[in-house]
């Protein structure tokens, strides 16, 4: 039997929902910041790399 939900209780989760996703927002763009200092950082290793061959 499919549980029925009121006004007050889909207002609550769609809530919920936001909030899940402003928090994957965040920690996707710490990702990315992230990633994107590997890359520099890979890019200058791979500089200094190519000095000494």
């Amino acid at each position: 039997m499919a549980k029925e939900f009121n006004k007050s209780d889909l207002e609550q989760i769609i809530g919920l929902q936001l909030e899940s996703l402003q928090i994957l927002q965040k920690a996707m763009d710490r990702l990315q910041l992230r990633n994107e200092r590997l890359v520099r950082d890979n890019l200058k290793l791979r500089d200094k790399i190519a000095e000494y061959e």
